[in-house]
C-alpha cells in the first residue's frame, strides 16, 4: 500500500516488528470502551482492525470518549522505545 496523508500502514499490516516505529492510522471507529481512564478504541479499515488505547492525558481520554461509533479518524502514535 503506498503511503499517504493520513496513514503510514493499514490497519491489517502491524505487527511486533512496527514496534518503536511513529505510526499513523486512518479508519472508522467501530467500538469504544472505557475502563476508567483507559478506553480501547477498536479501529476498523478495509484491511483489518487495530486495537487503539488512549491513557494517561485525561483530556485526550474524555475528548476520545466522545467520538461516535462509526466515525471516520486518523490517529497517530509517536514513537517509543520498546518495551
Amino acid at each position: 500500500m503506498k503511503e499517504n496523508v493520513y496513514r503510514t500502514y493499514t490497519c491489517g499490516d502491524l505487527r511486533e516488528k512496527h514496534v518503536g516505529e511513529e505510526i499513523k492510522l486512518a479508519g472508522w471507529v467501530d467500538t469504544i470502551r472505557d475502563l476508567g481512564g483507559v478506553l480501547f478504541i477498536d479501529l476498523r479499515d478495509q484491511y483489518g482492525i487495530t486495537q487503539v488505547v488512549v491513557s494517561g492525558d485525561e483530556e485526550k481520554v474524555d475528548f476520545s470518549s466522545k467520538i461516535p461509533t462509526e466515525s471516520t479518524i486518523s490517529v497517530l502514535r509517536k514513537s517509543q522505545t520498546k518495551r
